[in-house]
């Protein structure tokens, strides 16, 4: 995106695109000052609360992806996603890699990460690496049972996931970002982290390293070498449909919470900017279409992207000509309204049906 998305507000962001803020940064507790260690104290102390949330579970994986209820601290509830891998305990984590990744099913940049962690799960799993995903939701749909597991089914995320909905694990990790990746080593140190997107093969060649540490005569297949998504590099920058979090909007000025009737601007619609017709109401979370509800957006990137949430049609246009209409049903997820092979700008207009919710723009 750039991807702004983050609980913090202005300032942080999802891809590690902060000025503030380094991409990568490396934490080793014996090298790292007082407060420094504190952090890593932390991070380890949730790690253990995931352990032990996860143990009770054990051997109660069905065929089908399950979420169950664990009474493990900090309230964390886990999902099983893999049916023939039991949930992992303290006791099966010991002198294992572990990759902690913070994510949340809607979100993009979480969704290109996957992946990857697929990948290095399957390729160094037998060599001991664990990873266990923290689902710390940004939206109020993201903390329902059902909807992370069908988001979590269809990315075909088959590792053990904590349900963080109060983000107490977030909090304890100091986390800013969606997605980010913590390594602990065999001896339970954070030896790594990565905010946002790209630098898999650095951190897949850490994850070795600390396999090669934890068992010299371990025996590694070659890197997996997944090539990052390949995105516009100035693509339009992700925006929300909130009445607080909203930019490049233009038109009849949003009114809070009540369904108004807006018009397009005319004119035509510069790049970057969004305006409403037809009658909506604009809340903090989502954009809710009433009558004759319609949406302009002039973008440019390779492809465009909507959270939707309700049931009912969106008639896509580009550039004036109707391109596709999306059944919106099912729980809230992210959907693709344009995929081109090269990045381009273009008008954008959906045709929205009454009663539908639309949350975040993406672009790649």
């Amino acid at each position: 995106m750039p991807d702004d998305r983050s609980r913090a507000g202005p300032g942080p962001r999802r891809d590690g695109g902060d000025p503030a803020v380094p991409a990568r940064l490396h934490l080793r507790c014996a090298e790292e000052d007082r407060g420094q260690r504190r952090r890593a104290a932390a991070v380890v102390r949730s790690l253990r609360q995931l352990q032990q949330g996860a143990l009770p579970l054990r051997g109660r994986c069905r065929r089908t992806p399950l979420l169950r209820e664990g009474p493990g601290a900090g309230g964390h509830r886990l999902l099983v996603q893999h049916p023939r891998r039991p949930a992992r305990g303290s006791e099966s984590l010991r002198g294992k890699v572990t990759l902690v990744d913070f994510w949340t099913y809607s979100c993009i940049n979480c969704q290109r990460a996957v992946p990857h962690l697929r990948d290095w799960e399957r390729a160094y799993r037998d060599a001991g690496l664990r990873i266990i995903g923290v689902h710390s939701p940004e939206f109020a749909f993201e903390k329902k049972r059902s909807n992370v597991v069908a988001g979590a089914e269809k990315l075909g995320v088959d590792w053990p996931v904590a349900l963080d909905n109060d983000l107490t694990t977030w909090d304890n990790y100091r986390n800013r970002f969606w997605p980010a990746k913590y390594l602990i080593d065999a001896e339970g140190t954070v030896r790594y982290f990565k905010f946002g997107e790209g630098e898999y093969d650095k951190t897949e060649k850490m994850i070795r390293e600390l396999l090669r540490q934890a068992d010299p005569t371990v025996t590694l297949p070659e890197p997996t070498g997944r090539a990052m998504d390949d995105l516009a590099a100035d693509r339009t920058p992700e925006t929300y449909l909130s009445n607080l979090r909203i930019r490049g909007y233009v038109g009849t000025p949003l009114v809070d919470d009540r369904p108004t009737a807006y018009r397009f601007p005319k004119g035509s619609l510069p790049v970057n900017k969004l305006s409403l017709d037809g009658t909506w109401t604009a809340g903090y979370e989502q954009f809710t279409a009433g009558k004759d509800a319609k949406l302009a957006f002039t973008y440019r990137a390779k492809n465009a992207n909507l959270v939707l949430a309700g049931t009912g049609k969106v008639t896509v246009l580009v550039n004036g000509e109707a391109t596709k209409t999306i059944s919106v049903t099912g729980s809230p997820t992210l959907y693709r309204l344009t995929d081109d092979k090269d990045a381009r700008t273009a008008r954008l207009e959906l045709r929205v049906d009454e009663g539908i919710q639309a949350y975040v723009f993406t672009f790649g």
